[in-house]
């Protein structure tokens, strides 16, 4: 996981969005927001075509 991002940094980033959150639905969303930038460096990555499974789709025979 990315490193924590700081309190008061994404209560900048709660306040742009307009949203009012309790301190539970904050905290809670802060630790969600760590998973989430882990997951877009993951995602950002360049890939070969290699790196995508292949999609079948095979027709149940009657």
């Amino acid at each position: 996981m990315s490193e924590a991002i700081s309190k008061e940094a994404f209560q900048a980033l709660i306040d742009r969005a307009g949203l009012t959150l309790t301190p539970p639905q904050f905290d809670e969303l802060r630790i969600a927001y760590g998973y989430l930038q882990a997951m877009r460096e993951r995602v950002r990555k360049p890939r070969g075509y290699d790196a995508e499974p292949a999609h079948i789709f095979k027709p149940a025979e009657r």
